[in-house]
């Protein structure tokens, strides 16, 4: 193949195996690009993830929580998010151990994962805090959930090298509609689990 209007000395021959030649390169250059947007999406992964229980970490929370409101307020969606904080956590660690501590801790993450459907999510924001976001749901459905859960924190025992430890826990809520905004959204739920917590504590 010849292009035309071009010199003779500048004229270049295409042959089969230019072609072969060029595909072969587009193809290369190709899945370097797919293999370079995966890892992106794996780096991206790894930040939004909690290592020790595989739960998403506050980064990752936050980033479904925007995501997820942003839709609430396009479609009139409504959910709940709920904070969670282990009770008496240093005792554990300071008794047993932080290998006991660290089982406690994927105990937790294991629970709340059976508890959330594949459209909710699950995190642990930091230490012995953790959070739920239940998405797209209403309020007497998301009510039986929660309870759900925190029955299941509170019976949890982690068998530790033959010696029981009980798993308590607190929990506070606050529901988002269309007007709600995540900072706002986490504040309400935080402050309804420390008010929680004193009272557990009084009891």
């Amino acid at each position: 193949l010849l292009f035309p209007n071009t010199r003779a000395s500048d004229r270049i021959t295409i042959t089969p195996d230019t072609v072969q030649q060029i595909l072969a390169f587009a193809a290369e250059k190709e899945q370097s690009l797919i293999d370079l947007r995966s890892r992106v999406a794996e780096l991206e992964h790894m930040l939004q993830t909690d290592e020790l229980t595989g739960l998403l970490n506050r980064r990752g929370l936050e980033a479904a929580g925007k995501r997820e409101l942003a839709n609430a307020a396009r479609h009139r969606e409504t959910g709940l998010l709920a904070v969670i904080d282990l009770d008496g956590f240093k005792l554990v660690n300071d008794k047993f151990g932080h290998a006991a501590g660290d089982a406690a801790l994927r105990r937790v993450g294991h629970i709340l994962k059976e508890h959330i459907r594949a459209t909710d999510y699950a995190a642990r924001l930091a230490g012995d805090e953790f959070a739920v976001l239940w998405v797209r749901a209403l309020p007497l459905a998301l009510d039986q959930r929660l309870r759900n859960l925190k029955r299941a924190l509170n019976a949890a025992v982690l068998d530790w090298n033959g010696t029981p430890i009980a798993i308590k826990a607190s929990a506070g809520t606050a529901g988002y509609d269309a007007a709600s905004q995540f900072d706002d959204l986490m504040a309400r739920a935080d402050k309804a689990m420390y008010r929680q917590k004193r009272v557990r504590r009084r009891s």
